[in-house]
């Protein structure tokens, strides 16, 4: 059995919902982003090789690597992302739990701002514990004992071992959490506490973990096949051969979808 309750996160979402619509158009717009790369990339390419015989075959080449720079952008803005877009949504939800009033609106977002910037205003320094967390919950998993994964041949626990890590490491964001909750000055203080009751609680929230991400990837499997329905329905018509394209921007938009929820 599993500590989750579905209402209860739906509730959540609901309370939220002004800063949920916000992060759903900051997630489309870098789905946009890659978009806008690939085509970027497809037409930079083809206008340098307008002197080729055949310039238009130099286009698919241009897209892959417009879509692969604006890939290694986002991995580098990784730490403006988590602190601006996913750290004070964690703040909104320590303030649900707590019972406090909420603002509505744009009144929300700016609320969740203003508690991102209170707790952690420096993205540098964030970012730099949040990798320490990760790594940590991730070691943490050698330190817990579980008799069945022990009795099992070295191949499948390696195996299970790697997929509990996966499972710990994406607990990061509880701790980040923990720091609101706490509302110590120091937010390394707050992660050390944090890992404590992490520790005591592992199991329980490393299931609860599995079923969050099982959840979010279900919701992206049921959205993946609407959304490429949608663009072969804006494409259609168009002749110019689109290859995997489609497939891969129903992907980036699914996955839009379910980063701006969960």
């Amino acid at each position: 059995m599993w500590d989750f309750d579905f209402l209860a996160a739906i509730r959540s979402i609901e309370k939220s919902m002004a800063y949920v619509l916000y992060r759903m158009l900051l997630c489309l717009g870098v789905a946009l982003g890659y978009l806008f790369a690939t085509l970027a990339g497809a037409g930079t390419l083809v206008g340098f090789g307008s002197l080729a015989k055949n310039a238009s075959s130099l286009g698919p080449f241009g897209a892959v690597v417009g879509f692969i720079l604006f890939a290694a952008l986002m991995v580098h803005i990784r730490p403006l992302w988590l602190n601006a877009v996913k750290i004070p949504q964690l703040g909104l939800l320590v303030d649900q739990f707590k019972g406090k009033p909420l603002p509505t609106g744009k009144a929300l977002v700016d609320y969740a701002k203003e508690r991102q910037w209170a707790a952690y205003p420096s993205t540098a320094k964030m970012f730099e514990l949040d990798e320490a967390i990760r790594k940590v919950l991730s070691d943490m998993v050698t330190l817990v004992s579980c008799p069945k994964l022990e009795a099992q041949n070295p191949t499948v626990r390696q195996l299970c071992t790697r997929l509990i890590q996966a499972l710990s490491r994406q607990n990061h964001q509880t701790l980040l959490a923990w720091h609101f909750q706490r509302q110590l000055e120091n937010p390394w203080r707050s992660a050390l506490e944090g890992l404590a009751v992490h520790q005591s609680h592992f199991f329980t929230l490393t299931k609860n973990r599995a079923v969050v991400t099982a959840f979010a990837w279900l919701g992206f499997v049921a959205a993946y096949p609407l959304v490429l329905g949608g663009i072969e329905i804006l494409i259609d018509g168009i002749p110019i051969k689109m290859s995997f394209w489609p497939e891969v921007f129903a992907g980036v938009f699914a996955w839009a979808i379910k980063a701006a929820i969960l």
